[in-house]
């Protein structure tokens, strides 16, 4: 009798976990919107421009996930910098947008920079970048484990199993 009340407890429990969790997976799709091509457009702290664009997005309560992502946001010195993703997370209250998979990131100046994850802060333009890190100019090639694109990309930090190739013209 014990080990039937034991079994009887058992399957109940396990009904009520699927029960609860169904339905919070139902609220979380219910609080999910689904925006095709959003676009984002606006200025930073110290009011220099960024934008953001994407081919889907689904809004969530306090940030957005965007696929295929093409950014570009605008230096002081009025240098554009672009960034490009598969995929990411736009948080706008903090004008934070965290990248990842086949992140590309350039400016005019063909300058390059490839990672497989990127943490950008739009409001004091630090750009952080993890894992594969690869940059490359027409002169200069360099990898590593990690970097930190500050100063308004006018200073690039790498660190970890750091390489240079520089070719000589």
């Amino acid at each position: 009798m014990i080990f039937k009340n034991k079994k009887i407890l058992l399957h109940l429990f396990i009904i009520f976990l699927l029960f609860f969790g169904f339905k919070s997976n139902g609220d979380e799709t219910q609080n999910t919107v689904e925006i095709k091509n959003p676009i984002f457009t606006t200025k930073s702290i110290d009011g220099s421009p960024y934008e953001i664009k994407a081919e889907k997005g689904l809004q969530r309560e306090e940030f957005l996930d965007l696929f295929v992502i093409e950014a570009k946001l605008k230096t002081n010195k009025d240098i554009w910098i672009y960034l490009n993703a598969d995929k990411g997370t736009f948080y706008q209250s903090s004008g934070e947008i965290f990248l990842e998979s086949n992140i590309e990131i350039y400016t005019e100046a063909d300058e390059k920079i490839f990672a497989e994850i990127a943490s950008v802060s739009t409001n004091d333009k630090i750009i952080t970048l993890k894992k594969n890190v690869k940059y490359q100019d027409s002169n200069i090639f360099i990898s590593a484990d990690e970097s930190i694109i500050n100063d308004e990309f006018s200073n690039i930090t790498y660190y970890g199993n750091v390489k240079s190739k520089i070719l000589k013209k």
